[in-house]
């Protein structure tokens, strides 16, 4: 019987965990064994989180699945069915994944008017697919953008309706407080937008299928789907009055259309389109040359895409950057591929609905985990085709009669990592920042790694910002190396979490569970939070105990990221800044008669008893997409040596966005890499449109 292959996971990410998750399963089990190790005493890279003090829920930012996440939502629902614990652990509060995920249908924007602000929300309406549901014919054909960018204009323009109509699919509001009636000039422009025109260009997609049949821009058929397409941009442009609503018509239609032209102009009319034709520009810069309007451009829409994916070069948000290819298919992805919900809410922290649940199922299957081991380097064999050794800084050591390190605690019946390491488990002293890349290092026990006694095969599974750390001697040898570090960027971020003493209803924030993002600088996202008290254990004080709970996050810039006391000191600042001057829009009822915040509704006593958290450490940056980036990066079996495989958000992955998804399509490709399997073999969904062309 040939002997099992020897893997060492190098980082207990999402993208490491995954790789452990596939290389386990029962197919697999008896060909290899795997070892993850990991810095420090938690689970889970830049989606970790932990318990603080009344078990309240710390995360490096927010955190939500938006509802196309297939293949990370499939791995969750396997990994729930797997520890049946309705079985296994009949107290555990969160059992399911149904009980871990919670639909969340509401998503806005803040726009601003001169120097008034107001929330442009949308509550966007469910669906029977299940998400990690495969679906006949699932695909991000040019076709089906065409005809579901149409009917959501259709469906856009049913919502705001004057008279009475059937439910529509989306709904928005522009008052702060409640959806209030169009005006009539208004109900003009959803008059137009209801019109035959959208039903003949859906029946031409349907029908036709112009979009796929290859021909050239001059062709009649796609000269006159452009001549439609430009005279429904006229003929609303024409209609555009003064109201606040027309205005919001206007800049919705223009971006769809915009899109639909551009896709047209590109020549992206292959059966699977190929977005890397337009991937070296920015994301804004294709609209305009695709004849979106400069309102559009400006509008709210757009910055609250580039909100969310961190998408400013050093931080700096005079600086917007985003791949164009990636952002019209990320588009597409959001808004017609979700399933049930637009997005979905974590129903308490990412490390206890996420990667607690995973690693008590691959504890399960045999995985080994070695914590408070940081990788320090990578050394190459004689030849420099093989990794060799891996030198490893031994942060702290079990107490001697104990197996492994066990990093859970239970939270009112529910496994969570800890904020601090479990020190009653470890001997002598255990450093206080295990989790810096900074970290003093003197007195550690240093551990090598050796090639074919140690391991076999190793998976490269920490953040990018750590490569040029830990591979430096890579990044020496290979020039494919050098262009990566160099081209695929990070961003620092920060995070600060709210807890309140009065209820969102007394606040005045009348969209619970809604996440609202272009707000301005130091943090342009909100996202209410109420939700996750129930798993917290505050204590039961009439005074002190929080009603509700919000999460903030945005870019940090550059240079405010030199050091970890530098960057928290003015995250500390930034917050401060942030809820003095600028929470009313959310938060009107926290406002004193003058204007000013109530800081005694702060639950805990003040600003420093809330949770903020500068995401400076080079494995906490967040992986951006700047333009042209892409063609940079590396896939999990390209990394030029025999016996090392790579995963992570920041891999030629088919999604190459910094978000979970994208780490669960590494972690399965490196798996298949080492399994000798096809890179997509097992994946649900479309998403080699970028790896695809640059293959050809």
């Amino acid at each position: 019987m040939t002997a099992p292959r020897r893997v060492a996971i190098l980082g207990g990410g999402m993208a490491g965990l995954t790789a452990a998750w596939e290389l386990s399963a029962p197919a697999l089990r008896d060909d290899y064994e795997v070892t993850v190790y990991q810095r420090g005493f938690r689970l889970g890279g830049k989606g970790a989180s932990s318990r603080g003090r009344n078990g309240r829920i710390e995360e490096h930012g927010l955190h939500v699945w938006l509802g196309y996440y297939d293949n990370a939502f499939r791995l969750m629902r396997d990994v729930y069915e797997e520890l049946d614990r309705p079985g296994t652990d009949p107290g555990c509060p969160i059992a399911t994944w149904r009980d871990a995920f919670g639909p969340a249908h509401v998503v806005g924007v803040g726009e601003r008017l001169g120097e008034d602000w107001s929330h442009w929300v949308a509550t966007f309406g469910a669906n029977d697919a299940v998400p990690g549901d495969a679906l006949p014919g699932q695909g991000a054909t040019m076709s089906a953008l065409f005809e579901r960018g149409l009917r959501l204009l259709a469906d856009f323009s049913a919502s705001i309706r004057v008279d009475p109509a059937p439910a529509p699919a989306v709904v928005l509001s522009a008052s702060p407080k409640a959806p209030r009636a169009p005006s009539s000039s208004f109900g003009e422009i959803a008059a137009f937008v209801r019109q035959t025109e959208i039903a003949v260009m859906v029946g031409a997609v349907e029908s036709l299928r112009l979009l796929e049949a290859a021909v050239p821009r001059s062709a009649p058929r796609a000269t006159w789907a452009l001549g439609r397409l430009e005279r429904m941009r006229a003929d609303l442009l024409s209609a555009l009055d003064a109201s606040e609503d027309s205005r919001r018509t206007w800049q919705l239609a223009d971006l769809l259309l915009a899109c639909m032209q551009g896709a047209l102009r590109a020549g992206l009319v292959v059966p699977e389109p190929d977005f890397s034709r337009i991937d070296h520009l920015d994301f804004r810069e294709w609209l305009a040359r695709s004849g979106a309007h400069q309102d559009t451009l400006e509008s709210p829409l757009l910055r609250g895409l580039y909100d969310l994916v961190f998408a400013y070069e050093e931080g700096d948000t005079a600086r917007p950057r985003f791949a164009a290819g990636l952002g019209l298919f990320l588009a597409t992805k959001l808004f017609f591929d979700y399933k049930g919900a637009i997005f979905w809410r974590l129903e308490a922290g990412m490390g206890d609905v996420v990667f607690a649940p995973l690693y008590e199922a691959l504890r399960g299957r045999g995985v080994r985990f070695e914590f408070f081991h940081r990788v320090d380097a990578l050394t190459l064999d004689k030849q420099r085709s093989r990794v060799a050794s891996v030198v490893l800084g031994r942060q702290a050591r079990v107490l001697a009669g104990s197996d492994a390190y066990e990093p859970l605690v239970r939270v009112k019946g529910l496994p969570c990592f800890a904020s601090q390491p479990l020190c009653e488990q470890l001997g002598g002293e255990v450093p206080d920042d295990l989790e810096s890349a900074w970290a003093d290092r003197a007195g550690e026990e240093r551990v090598v790694l050796s090639a074919g006694t140690d391991f076999d095969d190793v998976i490269l599974a920490t953040s990018i910002g750590m490569v040029p750390l830990v591979c430096a001697e890579l990044i020496e040898d290979s020039q494919r190396w050098r262009e990566m570090v160099r081209r695929v960027a990070t961003v620092p971020t920060q995070a600060l979490q709210v807890w309140l003493t009065r209820d969102e209803a007394q606040l005045g924030w009348p969209y619970a569970g809604s996440t609202v993002s272009a707000y301005l600088t130091p943090f342009d996202t909100y996202a209410s939070m109420t939700h996750t008290l129930g798993r917290e254990d505050w204590p039961a004080d009439a005074h002190g105990t929080p009603r509700a709970v919000a999460y903030f996050c945005s870019v940090l810039p550059d240079g405010d990221a030199h050091d970890p006391d530098t960057a928290d000191a003015r995250v500390r600042s930034n917050a401060r800044e942030f809820l003095a001057r600028r929470s009313g829009l959310f938060w009107p009822g926290a406002l004193t008669a003058d204007g000013r915040f109530r800081w005694e509704l702060l639950a805990g006593g003040g600003l420093d008893d809330q949770y903020r958290h500068a995401n400076v450490d080079p494995s906490d940056r967040y992986v951006q997409s700047l333009p042209g980036s892409g063609r940079a990066r590396l896939r999990a079996d390209g990394s030029g040596y025999e016996n090392l495989f790579l995963a992570g958000d920041w891999i030629d992955c088919g999604l190459n966005a910094g978000c979970v998804e994208a780490a669960v399509l590494a972690g399965v490709q490196a798996a298949n890499a080492v399994a000798r399997r096809t890179p997509m073999h097992g994946v649900l969904g479309s998403w080699c449109a970028f790896e695809t062309a640059r293959a050809r």
